[in-house]
């Protein structure tokens, strides 16, 4: 008996816990989401994770620690392997929960900024883009992708270019045309930039094709 009551305090915790982890991650996504749209500005662009990958996992999320919760609640079941595999499965679940609201690529004159969401931050040049491959879906549901890669292979950044994967592309557009990166804080090369952010203007122009040699730098 003194397990099972163990057992829903725990869960009680885990379930009280992980809500306030949940609701303050959610808040910091939306003021970054916000915070975001002010940088278009300065030609900086930054893409998240889709608000609708982190509503399923709001969703699934509270699901496991409830329903242990309830269990204990309604028998005297004590401590057992469930309760072990529900607790992996709900840290599991709350680790891509935190990649979703946390992680973002920063796309800005100086570079490619990536962050795993778990701390882990990249920085590659513009410069450091060697080869560009696009890679189109057989699944009407899941988009299309493209990603970017280093001369050694290091991946720089992958989107699917509907989620904000146009700057780039565009800028790799305008290296292939002029054989240079853009100077994107010339207005002029900014806006043409700018004017190429689209499907039309960018995907023609890599679809299909072998995109190398691209680096002025080895990463």
């Amino acid at each position: 008996m003194m397990m099972n009551y163990t057992m829903i305090a725990l869960w009680g915790v885990v379930n009280v816990l992980q809500t306030y982890k949940m609701i303050r991650s959610i808040i910091v996504y939306e003021i970054n989401r916000r915070r975001d749209k002010k940088v278009h500005a300065e030609n900086t662009y930054i893409t998240r994770s889709d608000r609708l990958e982190i509503i399923a996992l709001v969703v699934v999320l509270p699901m496991i620690p409830a329903l242990m919760f309830i269990l204990h609640l309604l028998g005297d079941v004590g401590f057992h392997l469930l309760d072990a595999g529900a607790f992996l499965l709900t840290c599991t679940f709350l680790y891509y929960f935190n990649e979703a609201t946390g992680s973002y690529t920063k796309i800005s004159p100086e570079g490619v900024e990536d962050d795993d969401g778990h701390g882990k931050k990249n920085f590659y040049p513009l410069n450091a883009i060697d080869k560009v491959t696009y890679r189109e879906s057989c699944d009407s549901e899941i988009p299309d992708s493209v990603t970017f890669d280093t001369k050694s292979g290091e991946r720089i950044a992958r989107f699917g270019p509907i989620y904000g994967g146009y700057p780039l592309l565009a800028m790799t557009r305008f290296k292939m045309e002029n054989d240079r990166w853009p100077d994107m804080n010339n207005p002029e090369e900014a806006a043409q930039v700018k004017a190429w952010m689209n499907w039309s203007s960018t995907i023609p122009y890599i679809k299909d094709k072998e995109i190398s040699g691209l680096a002025e730098v080895d990463m």
